[in-house]
C-alpha cells in the first residue's frame, strides 16, 4: 500500500511539474503588414516632441496609434528589396490601419523619389 501510495504520488507530482503553464500572450510578435506608404512634413508630433524632416521617423494610423502607443517603437519597412528603419512618433489621422507616413528623409530611403507620392510597401515591428 505504501509503495502504490507514494508511486502514485510521483506519478501525480511529474504530471504537475511537466503540464504546460499558461503563457501570456506576444503582443508583440513580428507580424507581416502591408500598407500605404506616404510622406509628410514633420514638426511636433503626437508623441509630444518635435521632430525634424532629416530623421527617420514615422506616423502609424490614428486607429494603431490609439490602441498601441508606440511612441518610440521601431518600425521595418521593407520596399522592393531595400529597408528602413524609423522610429514612430506621429499619430496620422488620414492613415487606414496599416499605412505609414514618413518623414522625406525616411520615404526617400527606403522607397525613393518623393515624387511617387504613395506606395505599397510591407513593414513590421523592428
Amino acid at each position: 500500500m505504501v509503495s502504490f501510495t507514494l508511486t502514485a504520488l510521483s506519478a501525480i507530482a511529474m504530471a504537475l511539474t511537466t503540464s504546460a503553464a499558461p503563457t501570456e500572450p506576444n503582443t508583440r510578435a513580428t507580424i507581416n503588414r502591408t500598407g500605404s506608404i506616404t510622406w509628410y512634413n514633420t514638426g511636433l508630433g503626437a508623441c509630444g516632441q518635435t521632430n525634424n524632416d532629416g530623421e527617420l521617423v514615422a506616423a502609424v494610423s490614428a486607429s494603431l496609434y490609439d490602441r498601441e502607443h508606440p511612441c518610440g517603437r521601431k518600425i521595418r519597412i521593407n520596399y522592393q528589396g531595400r529597408s528602413e528603419v524609423v522610429t514612430v512618433v506621429d499619430r496620422c489621422a488620414g492613415c487606414a490601419e496599416n499605412d505609414l507616413d514618413l518623414s522625406p528623409t525616411a520615404f526617400n530611403g527606403v522607397i525613393g523619389d518623393l515624387g511617387l507620392g504613395r506606395v505599397t510597401a510591407s513593414w513590421e515591428w523592428a
